[in-house]
C-alpha cells in the first residue's frame, strides 16, 4: 500500500507542476488547452497504473493488479477533479466563462447553421419537427450548462476513472498473458 501511496503522490505532483505550468506558460486562453491539459494528465494516470502493476509489483493475479490500478486511479481521478474544481470555482472563475463565451459566439457563425442543416438533410428522421436554428439553440444551450464548475468536477472524475479502469484492465490482462516471458 505504501507503494500505492507514492505513486499517487508522484502522480499528482506531476500533475498539479503540470497545470501550474501550463496556466502560466499560457494564459490566453484557447480552446484546446482542456485537451492538451486531459490528454497529459490521462497519460501520467497510464503511465503510473503501468509502473505500479509491472514494476513495483511481483504478483500475476489480474484481480490483484485491477484492484492496484483501481485504487491509484480513483486516487487520482478525485484528487485531480477536485483540483479543477477547485481551479473552475475560485482560483480562476472567469475561465470557464470566456470559454462559454467563446463556444457561444462559434455556434453563432454562420457555418454552424450551414452545418446544422446539412446534419437535417442527412438523417431527417432523426431530426423531424426541428429547425437548424433549433439545433444551435440546443447546442448553445448544453454548453452554458455544462460549463460550471459544479459539472467539471463529475465530467473529469468519470472520465479519468473510467480511463483507469479500462487500462488497468488492459494492463493487467496484459500482464497476465505474457507472465512465462517475464519470468
Amino acid at each position: 500500500m505504501l507503494k500505492n501511496i507514492k505513486i499517487i503522490g508522484i502522480a499528482i505532483s506531476i500533475s498539479l507542476v503540470f497545470e501550474i505550468i501550463f496556466n502560466y506558460a499560457f494564459p490566453k486562453l484557447d480552446l484546446q488547452r482542456s485537451l492538451y491539459s486531459f490528454l497529459f494528465h490521462g497519460f501520467i494516470l497510464i503511465a503510473c497504473i503501468f509502473i505500479a502493476v509491472n514494476f513495483k509489483n511481483s504478483s500475476f493475479s489480474r484481480i490483484y493488479n485491477f484492484k492496484k490500478g483501481l485504487v491509484i486511479s480513483i486516487f487520482f481521478s478525485l484528487f485531480l477533479s477536485l483540483y479543477f474544481f477547485s481551479y473552475h470555482k475560485w482560483i480562476k472563475p472567469e475561465l470557464l466563462e470566456s470559454k462559454r463565451i467563446l463556444l457561444i459566439e462559434l455556434t453563432e457563425k454562420p457555418e454552424t447553421i450551414i452545418d446544422a442543416k446539412e446534419k437535417i438533410n442527412v438523417n431527417p428522421d432523426f431530426y423531424s419537427g426541428k429547425s437548424a436554428e433549433d439545433l444551435v439553440e440546443m447546442q448553445q444551450d448544453n454548453i452554458n450548462n455544462l460549463l460550471k464548475p459544479g459539472k467539471v468536477f463529475p465530467m473529469s472524475l468519470f472520465s479519468f476513472l473510467f480511463i483507469g479502469m479500462l487500462f488497468t484492465v488492459i494492463i493487467s490482462f496484459l500482464k497476465y498473458l505474457f507472465r512465462n516471458k517475464i519470468k
